[in-house]
C-alpha cells in the first residue's frame, strides 16, 4: 500500500530471515515489478539466499520463478539466475523447470542442463529431464559445441528398461518415459549422426522390447530427417531391417521393421535432386532390389514372402518408389506366372502381385504406376478365372479378392480387345460362381466360409459391370444380372442377400452409363432390360396386393373374393403368373411380424380350410383348361395351398387332388417340387388307400428327384422315400430292388446332408 519500498522490504527480510514472507509478498500482493531497479534488488536477494541452508531453497526457487515473469527483466539477469542455480543448487534437474521457458540463453544453459542431468536415476526427475531436453531441441536452442554431450546424457537411458514398483504413488509408467525420451532423441536432425548408429547397435540386441523401441524410434526420427542426414547410414540400416524381417520371430517386430522401411524410403523420396547430387533413393532401392528381387522367382521357397513384404513396404512409401520397384519386379512376376505350370506356384505369384497393387494404392496417382502392366495383369486374372483347375479360380475369388478388384476396373480394356473371349469364358465362369451353393462342412469349403461366398458373388457382380463396355458383352452380362433380380421375386435366392440384389441394380445402372451408345445397345435395353425391370416392379407391387388380400381373408371380409379372383386370373399371365402362384403361399402361411393375433389382428378360426374348400375347384378347373406352358403356375398355387393345411384336412382331400400333386412332382419348377414334397411327407406317415394305389407313379417321380440340381429338393425326396419304406411290406417289396439301385447315386452326393439322407433311406429299404 506504499508503506514500504522494495529496498526496505529486502532489508527487513535479510534481518529477519523472511524469505518465505518475501515469496508470499511477490505472489499474493502483486508487488509492482515494472522497474529495473526493483527487479535487480529482488534477483540479487534470492541469488544470495541460494547460498544459505537448503531448507529455504524451495521458496527461493519459487520467488525466482515469479521474477522470470517480469516484463522488464534486466539484461543478463537470466544468465545470472541460471549460473546461480547450476552452481548453488544441488538438487537435480527437477529444479531447472523454473527457467526452461527462457530462450536465447544458448550453450550456457545447455551445459548447465547436461551437468545437472548427468547420473539422474529418479524416474520423476527423468521424466521432467526428457521433457526439458525435448524443449531444448525443438525450440531452437543454440546447442553449440554441446550437441553431442546433450545427446549422450539423454541417450544413455535408451532403450528404457523400467518397471514401476507395486503401488507406485507417482504413477509414472514405462510408456511415458519411452515416449518422452523418443521425442527428445528424434526432435532435431542434429542428433541423426549419433542416433542412427545407436539404433543399428541396439537392433542387434536379443531383447524384443529393445528391438521394438529402436524400430519405432527410427520411424519417428526419419520423419524429421532429410536424405543428407541418413545417406551415410543406409547400408547399415538396410542390413538391420532386412534381418528383422527375414529372421523375425515376432509379428510385432516384423511389422515395425516394415513400417521403418516405409518411413526411411519416404524420407529419401523427399530429397530434391540436383545435377551434381547423388540420388539417395535410387541408391537405397538398389540395395533392396539386389537382396529381394531374386527371391520372387522362387515361389516354392519361404523367402518369397519376406522379400515381397520388404519390396511392398518400400513401394508404398511414395509414387516414385512405386515406379522404381514395380518397373523392376512386375515383368519378372508376369514371366514367372506364365512359365509356371504348378497351381500352387501360380497362386503364390498372384498373391504377390495383389500385394504390390495394394501397396501402390497407398500412393498418389497409383493408376499410373501399373498403367504399363494393365494388359499383363488383366491377362493373368483372366487366365486364372478361366482355368480348368477350379482351385485356382477359387483362389482368385475367395482368397485374393484384392487382386480381382484391383484389375477389374481396367478389365474393360481387355473386353474391348477380346470381347468374344470374355463372352465365352469369363462371363459363364462368373455366373457359375454367383449361382453356386456354399458347400457344407464335409466338403472342401467350410461352412464358416459362407460370408466369403457372399463376398465372392458381390465381386462377380462388380466384375460383370466393369467388363460390360461393348454391346456384345452387355448382351451376355445383363441377363445374368436380371436373373439375380428375378431370384429375389421367386424366393429362390439360394443364399443370396439383399445387398447382392441391390448391387445387381447398381451394376445395371453402371452398364447403362458406360456402355457404347450403339443401335445394338439400344435394342438390348429397349427389348430386354427395361421390360424385364418393369415386370419385376409389377411383381413387387403384386406382392403388396397379396398382403391386402390376406388381411381380408383372416376376417372373412366379403371383398376378399374380389382380390382372390384377380389372383386366379393372373395365373394365366405369362409374366405375373409365377408371382401370383407364390402369392397363395403368403395367403396360407403364418405371419410372424404382422397380421397375427400377437398384433391384435382379427384372425378367424379355420380360415385356411374355408379358403381351400371354396377355391380348390377353381384350381382344378383352371389347371385342366390352361395351356401346357401355364399349368406349372396352377400346380405351384395348389402345392402352396395344400402344404399349409392341417394334416387331417390333407388326408381327407388328398384322393381328389392326388393326380395334380403327382403332376406337380414332374413340374420343372423346383419351387413347386419342394412345396409338393413338403406337403406329401406328413401324409406318407399314415398313407390313405388312394395314395397306395398310386405308389408306382409316386416312387418313380421321387426317385427322379433324388438327382435334382437343388440340394433341398434332393433331401426332401429322400425323406419321402424313407417314409414309404414303412408302408406294408407286400406293397413296397416290388420296388425294393429299383429303390436300392437308385439310391446308390445320392450316396456319393457332394453334400453331406444329402448323403446322410440317402444312408438312412437305404438302411430302411
Amino acid at each position: 500500500d506504499g508503506q514500504f519500498t522494495i529496498l526496505q522490504l529486502v532489508e527487513s527480510a535479510v534481518l529477519r530471515s523472511g524469505t518465505q514472507h518475501m515469496k508470499r509478498v511477490i505472489f499474493c500482493h502483486h508487488v509492482s515489478l515494472s522497474l529495473f531497479s526493483a527487479v535487480e534488488v529482488l534477483i540479487a536477494f534470492f541469488e544470495n539466499r541460494l547460498k544459505d541452508h537448503y531448507v529455504i531453497t524451495p521458496p527461493v526457487l519459487q520467488g525466482l520463478r515469479a521474477l522470470t515473469k517480469s516484463t522488464v527483466l534486466p539484461p543478463g539477469s537470466a544468465v545470472s539466475m541460471l549460473r546461480s542455480l547450476f552452481q548453488d543448487v544441488h538438487v537435480q534437474v527437477i529444479l531447472t523447470k523454473t527457467l526452461k521457458s527462457q530462450q536465447g540463453l544458448g550453450a550456457d544453459f545447455v551445459f548447465g542442463f547436461v551437468q545437472s542431468m548427468d547420473g539422474e536415476r529418479d524416474p520423476r526427475n527423468l521424466l521432467l529431464a526428457f521433457q526439458i531436453a525435448k524443449s531444448i531441441v525443438r525450440r531452437g536452442y543454440d546447442l553449440g559445441k554441446f550437441t553431442e554431450e546433450l545427446f549422450e546424457v539423454t541417450s544413455c537411458y535408451f532403450p528404457i528398461d523400467f518397471s514401476p514398483p507395486p503401488n507406485d504413488p507417482h504413477g509414472i509408467t514405462r510408456e511415458e518415459l519411452i515416449q518422452m525420451l523418443r521425442d527428445a532423441l528424434t526432435g532435431t536432425p542434429r542428433f541423426a549422426e549419433f542416433l542412427l548408429p545407436l539404433i543399428i547397435e541396439k537392433l542387434d540386441s536379443d531383447v524384443l522390447s529393445a528391438k521394438l523401441d529402436s524400430l519405432q524410434t527410427l520411424i519417428a526420427g526419419v520423419s524429421q530427417y532429410e536424405h543428407k542426414d541418413v545417406a551415410e547410414f543406409l547400408e547399415g540400416l538396410w542390413a538391420s531391417l532386412r534381418r528383422e524381417v527375414f529372421q523375425t520371430s515376432s509379428e510385432k517386430i516384423e511389422s515395425a521393421g516394415l513400417a521403418a522401411l516405409t518411413a526411411l524410403t519416404s524420407c529419401l523420396s523427399r530429397s530434391v535432386l540436383h545435377s551434381d547430387s547423388e540420388d539417395s533413393l535410387s541408391t537405397f532401392l538398389d540395395l533392396v532390389l539386389k537382396d529381394c528381387k531374386h527371391h520372387l522367382c522362387e515361389p516354392d521357397l519361404k523367402l518369397v514372402w519376406p522379400s515381397a513384404k520388404l519390396l511392398q513396404a518400400a513401394c508404398s512409401a511414395s509414387n516414385r518408389a512405386s515406379h522404381i520397384i514395380t518397373d523392376a519386379v512386375m515383368p519378372s512376376l508376369v514371366e514367372q506366372y506364365n512359365s509356371r505350370a504348378q497351381c500352387s506356384h501360380r497362386r503364390t505369384l498372384l498373391e504377390v502381385v495383389q500385394r504390390f497393387i495394394q501397396s501402390a494404392k497407398t500412393c498418389e496417382n497409383e493408376d499410373s504406376v501399373f498403367l504399363a502392366f494393365r494388359p499383363s495383369l488383366c491377362s493373368m486374372v483372366f487366365s486364372a478365372l478361366t482355368e480348368t483347375d477350379s482351385s485356382l479360380t477359387a483362389s482368385i475369388l475367395l482368397s485374393l479378392p484384392g487382386l480381382l478388384l484391383a484389375v477389374v476396373e481396367c478389365a474393360g480394356a481387355l473386353a474391348e480387345l477380346h470381347p468374344a473371349a470374355f463372352i465365352t469364358k469369363l462371363i459363364p465362369r462368373l455366373k457359375k460362381e454367383m449361382f453356386s451353393e456354399p458347400m457344407d462342412q464335409g466338403d472342401n469349403r467350410l461352412a464358416s466360409e459362407t460370408p466369403s461366398h457372399h463376398a465372392v458373388r458381390q465381386r462377380c457382380l462388380s466384375a460383370l459391370a466393369a467388363v460390360s463396355t461393348q454391346p456384345s458383352v452387355v448382351q451376355e452380362s445383363t441377363p445374368v444380372l436380371l436373373e439375380v433380380l428375378s431370384s429375389a421375386h421367386t424366393g429362390n435366392l439360394s443364399g443370396k442377400t439383399v445387398e447382392e440384389v441391390v448391387l445387381a441394380c447398381h451394376s445395371l445402372q453402371r452398364i447403362a452409363k458406360q456402355v457404347q451408345d450403339t443401335e445394338e445397345t439400344g435394342r438390348c435395353f429397349h427389348d430386354v432390360i427395361i421390360p424385364r425391370l418393369l415386370s419385376l416392379a409389377l411383381q413387387a407391387a403384386l406382392c403388396s396386393c397379396l398382403q391386402v388380400a390376406k388381411a381380408l381373408l383372416l376376417r372373412y371380409h366379403p371383398l376378399f373374393t374380389t382380390l382372390t379372383d384377380k389372383l386366379f386370373s393372373l395365373l394365366d399371365d405369362a409374366d405375373l403368373g409365377p408371382a401370383a402362384a407364390d402369392g397363395f403361399r403368403l395367403l396360407m402361411s403364418e405371419s410372424t411380424d404382422i397380421l397375427n393375433r400377437g398384433c391384435h389382428a382379427d384372425v378367424r378360426i379355420m380360415y385356411r380350410q374355408r379358403f381351400f374348400s371354396e377355391n380348390s375347384a377353381k384350381l382344378v378347373q383352371g389347371f385342366n383348361a390352361a395351356p401346357q406352358e401355364k399349368k406349372p403356375n396352377y400346380l405351384k398355387a395348389l402345392s402352396n395351398i395344400v402344404n399349409k393345411l392341417p394334416k387331417q384336412v390333407q388326408v381327407t382331400e388328398l384322393p381328389a387332388l392326388l393326380s395334380l400333386l403327382l403332376e406337380a412332382l414332374s413340374c420343372p419348377d423346383q419351387g413347386v417340387q419342394l412345396s409338393t414334397l413338403s406337403c406329401l411327407e406328413p401324409v406318407l406317415v399314415d398313407p390313405p388307400p388312394a395314395l397306395i394305389q398310386q405308389l408306382e407313379a409316386l416312387v418313380s417321380r421321387l426317385l427322379a428327384l433324388t438327382s435334382s440340381p437343388v440340394m433341398s429338393v434332393r433331401i426332401a425326396s429322400l425323406r419321402c422315400i424313407h417314409a414309404i419304406s414303412c408302408f406294408p411290406e407286400h406293397e413296397v417289396l416290388p420296388f425294393r430292388t429299383r429303390v436300392l439301385r437308385a439310391l446308390a447315386r445320392p450316396l456319393d452326393d457332394r453334400k453331406r446332408l444329402v448323403r446322410r439322407g440317402a444312408v438312412r433311406a437305404r438302411a430302411e429299404w
